[in-house]
């Protein structure tokens, strides 16, 4: 690697920290290092994550639990809320990290 492109390299490296911060680039949030977060899911919340971990998109989630893809949203919005993640692949994450959903 030559001089210029370790430059390029740790200004990259120099510019993701200044956007995500060193405290996130040193430990996993806090959401994700602790399980408490299941004890307080519904039933339909923890159908709705298991078949989310299992690949099904919102519209199959509706139909495999015969609610409407609506309801669907509704569900994963307040798990990513009881969570405390940003989006659906982050709650995907903190379901398996967490022991909630088993690989198999």
């Amino acid at each position: 690697m030559s001089e210029a492109q370790r430059d390029t390299a740790s200004a990259a490296a120099y510019r993701h920290l200044q956007v995500v911060g060193p405290a996130y680039a040193e430990a996993p949030p806090p959401a994700l290092a602790t399980a408490g977060w299941t004890g307080r899911l519904s039933r339909r919340e923890k159908d709705v994550l298991r078949l989310l971990a299992a690949g099904q998109s919102t519209v199959e989630i509706g139909r495999t639990l015969f609610i409407s893809p609506a309801t669907v949203k509704c569900h994963v919005a307040r798990l990513i809320a009881k969570v405390g993640v940003r989006d659906r692949v982050q709650l995907v994450v903190a379901a398996y990290r967490s022991g909630f959903v088993q690989v198999d």
